[in-house]
């Protein structure tokens, strides 16, 4: 097929002519024009394409773990799988704003384990939660607890803290004292008796490393009640507070002012820690499943036997203390939790 060839952008006198080339279809006139006008157009400028984003380099930590090659850590109890993170159900959809601010709150005293992976986190960017989330996949080790022989069921407990009365100074009903960290404490690594916190003291002239005063002790002697009450940071009404205090690990003091007092664990006494429930038991004074509210309820109906049962628990726990002022600005968890993503395990008692 023979037609009119038509090159719009060549000059007139060579538009024109009868060789084989494109052919245009009969066109209305108003049609071919702006085919044509189309066709001297300059061409489309192309924009200049934009770099990729750079992606952030986490630095790597020093040793990687691989779930397949890591043995069991296990100790009485308990039993701690290695795991994968592809194995934590949510973990891809998870919110990391939480997470990160938390982990940031820690870094900013972390402790002498953390301090590299604290260093490697200033390279990622706040709001980049895909690379937070990286970070955490390279830097850290998921693991599955487990029941001594691998059982995939156990007892859960819930972490929360307490809100409780109280003052800084003694004055009913604000009479019993919760201590700060005692100046005489020193440790006591390798004691064969067990309590790993102890005390100076002169023995037939000689120094040595006592242990320190159990509850029990404190309770009843004057000398340690006169060395620990210079460390007095809040009184409480209820010995009972106090002890729950002490075995969750921290607590809110509602101050008659209308102020807060944040009270977080500065340390211990060293002695091992007794489940005053477990002893309830073994005295026959309750059965079955012993609770929190249980235990507030007995010692109502035997005051006479609380310090007793406070006594068979001879840890006593030691507090920092921060007046945070107006009760709204006390956040009630830890610096270091996320709400829906942190959990602790102890061991069993």
């Amino acid at each position: 097929m023979r037609g009119l060839t038509v090159d719009s952008c060549r000059p007139a006198k060579h538009r024109a002519s009868t060789r084989p080339g494109r052919v245009l279809a009969r066109l209305p006139w108003p049609a071919l024009a702006a085919l044509l006008l189309a066709s001297c157009a300059s061409p489309p400028s192309v924009a200049p394409v934009s770099p990729a984003p750079q992606v952030p380099v986490i630095p790597m930590p020093p040793t990687t773990l691989s779930p397949n090659a890591a043995a069991p850590l296990t100790s009485p109890g308990l039993r701690l799988q290695a795991a994968s993170f592809g194995e934590l159900p949510g973990w891809q959809g998870d919110d990391f704003a939480d997470v990160w601010a938390a982990w940031l709150r820690d870094c900013r005293a972390p402790v002498p384990q953390l301090a590299a992976a604290c260093a490697a986190s200033a390279q990622v960017p706040a709001s980049d939660t895909t690379v937070q989330r990286r970070f955490f996949e390279q830097w850290f080790q998921p693991w599955e607890a487990q029941g001594p022989a691998g059982q995939d069921s156990g007892l859960v407990t819930g972490y929360y803290e307490p809100v409780l009365k109280g003052s800084l100074t003694p004055g009913w009903p604000y009479v019993v004292p919760i201590y700060g960290l005692p100046a005489d404490l020193v440790p006591r690594p390798d004691a064969a008796d067990g309590v790993t916190r102890g005390r100076l003291a002169w023995t037939d002239g000689r120094k040595e490393v006592l242990p320190y005063w159990s509850r029990a002790q404190i309770n009843a002697d004057p000398q340690a009640q006169a060395v620990l009450g210079r460390k007095v940071v809040a009184w409480l009404e209820s010995p009972v507070d106090a002890l729950f205090l002490q075995v969750q690990g921290s607590g809110l003091v509602d101050l008659p002012d209308g102020r807060m007092l944040r009270l977080s664990y500065a340390g211990d006494n060293g002695w091992p820690y007794k489940s005053v429930g477990r002893w309830l038991l073994e005295q026959g004074e309750l059965r079955g499943t012993v609770t929190m509210q249980i235990i507030r309820a007995w010692a109502q109906m035997h005051p006479a036997r609380v310090q007793q049962m406070l006594d068979a628990n001879p840890r006593v726990v030691f507090f920092h203390a921060t007046l945070l002022g107006s009760r709204s600005l006390a956040d009630p968890m830890p610096a270091h939790w996320a709400p829906h993503n942190s959990a602790t395990i102890d061991k069993a008692q």
